[in-house]
């Protein structure tokens, strides 16, 4: 609790007031996708706020569907914001959190019973360092590694009973945030071609239990809209993106019904508003779902995106 009264009004300062700077649900957690590719300019500062809504309504079992349906729906609504400040030409630095209004899980019970977590997730601290950069060709390679902190070690009780892995905002374990981007301009035809990974390893928290390392790999295709037309400034954008995660443990067991792998088709549609303030929406769509034992799968879900930068 005292952390949440620290770091929640922090994270609405940021999101409201950006002047100032002149896994039986793990397929539905929010993931990257949001996040600076590259390394920004120098004294320069970026805020990156995004919303997201995820839900999931039907038990896997493997590829199949299954006729499983302890839990008729589960949904998350989530606020995230990224800092990113270029520290030199080469080197970037970023924080990201996160707040879930709510994780919540409604059960096929009679009466009708649900449970709901809510609070801050973890924060993620790294650094971003440029590998290549060829102007001529457009060509760029940005490589990463931070720290994964949980906002809070202790793991939430509702109605006397400890809140399920699925609906905890965090796990409470320590991690380790590696990635890179690869990214390919065509400015005659205003085309760009990213590739982008992330990996998560994490530890284990204060009840011996530990989440499955995550893998996401995304390949996005953005064409600038130059059309007469087409007032303003538009940019579409299509991602494929692939998530995998390996088993969770417990008291160095492997947790039955964990470990995934999924495929999504996200288009998005950005804007910018007055070559200051970039909006986005997009949506997950899945396309393929793989788990290990019975699971709740993933239903489309989508994400709202604002962004500025400032030059310090």
């Amino acid at each position: 609790m005292f952390m949440n009264k620290i770091f929640l009004p922090f994270l609405t300062l940021i999101i409201l007031s950006p002047a100032v700077f002149a896994q039986c649900l793990s397929s539905v957690n929010p993931v990257g996708g949001t996040n600076n590719l590259l390394v920004m300019e120098k004294n320069s500062l970026r805020v990156i706020a995004f919303y997201k809504y995820g839900q999931g309504n039907n038990y896997f079992e493997g590829t199949e569907q299954s006729d499983f349906n302890l839990i008729n729906k589960a949904y998350y609504n989530y606020l995230s914001t990224t800092i990113g400040y270029g520290l030199t030409t080469k080197l970037t630095l970023e924080a990201e959190t996160g707040y879930f209004f709510n994780k919540t899980q409604n059960y096929n019970l009679d009466p009708a019973y649900s449970l709901t977590g809510r609070g801050l997730s973890n924060l993620v601290l790294q650094g971003k360092h440029s590998i290549y950069t060829n102007y001529d060709s457009r060509f760029y390679i940005t490589g990463s590694a931070g720290v994964k902190i949980p906002i809070s070690r202790e793991l939430q009780w509702s109605r006397n009973v400890k809140l399920p892995v699925e609906v905890q905002p965090t796990m409470g374990a320590y991690g380790g945030v590696f990635g890179a981007s690869l990214i390919k301009e065509y400015s005659a035809t205003g085309m760009r071609y990213f590739v982008t990974n992330r990996v998560e390893i994490n530890g284990s928290n204060k009840e011996d239990y530990k989440p499955g390392s995550s893998v996401y790999t995304s390949l996005y295709l953005s064409k600038h809209l130059m059309y007469s037309w087409l007032k303003g400034d538009w940019t579409a954008i299509v991602q494929l993106r692939n998530e995998i995660r390996a088993v969770d443990k417990i008291n160095g067991q492997t947790k039955p019904s964990s470990g995934s792998t999924l495929f999504f088709i996200a288009p998005q549609l950005n804007y910018v508003l007055k070559e200051e303030w970039y909006l986005s929406g997009m949506v997950d769509i899945p396309v393929y779902q793989n788990f290990k034992g019975t699971q709740l799968g993933a239903s489309p879900g989508f994400t709202l995106i604002l962004s500025k930068t400032f030059i310090l």
